[in-house]
């Protein structure tokens, strides 16, 4: 299927823009052009797409996912450096992901004082000093 830019934008959920840059910086290399020169995706295109939204998300550099689609299509024998390459950026993805979990239990918590505060009509005693000033009289 066949599939103009502002198609793709939609379903990709990225803008025209985005799509425009990552084609004309040869990330996007087998993207057609019609009669009137406008870019026709084929769904081939959109797995390309996916792949770099994914690892742009994921924190990879532009120039970096640029390098490792020339591998792909450099063929069999830059498997192993781009099985690297996708092992790194798992292991950064689930420091990520550590990271977050962690920012959430600390958010959880806030959350579940706050519930606590207006379902028991309490007054809210946290601000920032009262934990400074406790962490200070600790020995």
């Amino acid at each position: 299927m066949s599939y103009s830019i502002q198609e793709v934008a939609k379903k990709m959920n990225v803008s025209t823009y985005s799509i425009r840059y990552y084609h004309d910086h040869g990330m996007l290399p087998f993207v057609k052009r019609d009669a009137n020169n406008n870019r026709v995706f084929e769904d081939s295109d959109l797995e390309w797409l996916h792949l770099i939204i994914c690892l742009r998300s994921t924190g990879m550099p532009v120039e970096r996912i640029q390098h490792y689609l020339d591998l792909v299509q450099e063929g069999e024998s830059t498997v192993p450096e781009r099985y690297e390459m996708m092992k790194a950026q798992q292991s950064r993805t689930l420091e990520e992901i550590n990271d977050l979990q962690n920012h959430l239990k600390t958010i959880n918590v806030k959350v579940d004082h706050y519930a606590d505060v207006l379902i028991n009509h309490k007054s809210d005693d946290f601000v920032p000093s009262n934990v400074r000033d406790a962490e200070e009289v600790q020995p």
